[in-house]
């Protein structure tokens, strides 16, 4: 059977480049996993949050930026309430809205703070590989798998970082989707 796993992100649209790499980003973990990317409800979209695919997610992450917009902190309070793991991570980049400044004080989460989204993409891979690793066998990988992202991790925390991460080009990946296992 396909191993597949879960991630929710709640991110307003001014989110859109570190979605994007999240995107990348999963596309290249593992070799033998479904990845499946549920996000916020878009502005324009005029829908409630898919809190039925956020209770079933192994991982929770949040993007703060310079505001917060509906319905973030519901997703939040839904993650907390399942017990999901949770990623939180706040651009400092920006001054932040008064409402943004009182969410991401109040919200009981641990921020991840950065400044670029390469930055963000760079902290999240090797808190990501260091869950699955740990997690495992939760997770579902197979032993190829856990030495691939073992031996990542290995380098990551030796410095060594993948090629300038670039946010130019955009796939369309931000939003959302699945990503297919390349085995």
């Amino acid at each position: 059977m396909e191993n597949e796993l879960v991630i929710y992100v709640s991110a307003s649209s001014e989110m859109d480049a570190e979605c994007e790499l999240l995107g990348r980003l999963l596309a290249n973990i593992t070799k033998s996993t479904r990845w499946v990317i549920k996000r916020t409800p878009g502005i324009h979209e005029h829908a409630n949050p898919d809190l039925v695919t956020l209770k079933r997610s192994q991982f929770y992450l949040i993007l703060m930026g310079s505001d917060i917009t509906a319905p973030i902190g519901v997703e939040l309070m839904a993650a907390q309430e399942a017990g999901i793991p949770i990623l939180a991570y706040r651009n400092i980049s920006g001054t932040a809205t008064p409402a943004a400044a009182f969410f991401v004080h109040n919200a009981g989460v641990t921020w991840t703070r950065y400044e670029s989204p390469a930055e963000f993409i760079h902290e999240l891979e090797r808190e990501l590989i260091t869950r699955l690793v740990e997690g495992t066998p939760g997770y579902g990988l197979n032993l190829s798998d856990i030495e691939d992202l073992s031996l990542r991790l290995e380098r990551l925390k030796q410095g060594e970082q993948d090629k300038e991460v670039s946010e130019d080009k955009r796939r369309g990946a931000g939003r959302g989707g699945v990503i297919l296992p390349s085995e």
